[in-house]
């Protein structure tokens, strides 16, 4: 079979995309699957990580058949986990308005588990100041043990729902590392993904790459301080003095703390993210 055989059955955008992403060692021809209209390619978050997300899902005209390709997909690749999103402009609902895509995935066993806010910095808007209440070290330049201690402390009482979960059900460690190997992997130039102290005591870290802002956290011992902002300030600087015309970022709705901090610093909201999860068991 030709290497390209199963992406050339989607259409353009998504097959190029599909190439650039298998050049990138993030998704296989083996990883897609098709069903008449139905079409579906799963994807990973860097070379050599497994499949975590959904990737150009179209379900055609029939949930049912829909339904049918994800699960021969999600058992022939042995998947454990798996996340599908649908973004829709704010005021829009999955089950109004992409409804064979909602039954499709209900129909193979996935559940819609959380909600979440997609914001957006553009070019032109206000740079938030430094407050200079923070001193900025590059992650890199700290034993990766250091990191990790500061990923395990982060994910304690994280309001965030995939934290959550992967603490119930793999640990802080677990997550801890799965964390630091998807960010360290991020495109973006090495010193951008940054830890910020207070004197000489770490109290959180931004890890911006080429387009976002992919994560953000506040120690537990510094909450409520608003370090939170001053973080989000550096991670904002620094795309938009390197040219990034527009930045994107997502919390989850019940996570009011960040998404205040998003819409200070001059982040707009332009659509929700309905993230739903397939598990094995």
């Amino acid at each position: 079979m030709e290497a390209f055989t199963l992406f050339d059955q989607f259409p353009e955008p998504a097959r190029s995309q599909l190439v650039a992403a298998y050049d990138e060692g993030k998704t296989k021809p083996e990883w897609c699957f098709a069903d008449g209209a139905a079409r579906v390619c799963f994807w990973a978050p860097y070379r050599g990580a497994d499949p975590v997300i959904t990737w150009h899902f179209t379900p055609g005209p029939d949930p049912a058949v829909a339904a049918a390709m994800l699960r021969r997909g999600l058992a022939d690749l042995d998947l454990s986990k798996i996340v599908h999103d649908i973004v829709l402009r704010p005021g829009l609902t999955p089950t109004v308005d992409r409804p064979v895509e909602h039954d499709a995935l209900m129909g193979a066993g996935f559940t819609l588990e959380v909600e979440r806010l997609e914001l957006e910095w553009a070019a032109g808007s206000d740079i938030p100041a430094d407050s200079g209440r923070l001193t900025y070290r590059p992650a890199r330049e700290h034993p990766e043990r250091a990191v990790l201690d500061l990923l395990v402390q982060i994910s304690e009482g994280s309001l965030d729902h995939d934290t959550q979960v992967e603490l119930a059900t793999v640990g802080a460690e677990h997550e801890a590392r799965e964390m630091y190997a998807d960010l360290v992997n991020r495109k973006g130039k090495p010193d951008w993904f940054v830890i910020g102290y207070a004197g000489e005591e770490p109290v959180g870290l931004v890890a911006p790459d080429d387009h976002s802002i992919a994560y953000i956290g506040v120690a537990p011992a510094h909450r409520g301080r608003g370090y939170v902002a001053d973080l989000l300030a550096r991670g904002t600087r620094t795309l938009a003095e390197a040219g990034v015309q527009r930045i994107v970022a997502a919390t989850d709705v019940a996570n009011t703390p960040t998404a205040k901090a998003f819409l200070r610093a001059g982040y707009s909201e332009v659509g929700r993210l309905f993230r739903y999860y397939w598990r094995s068991s």
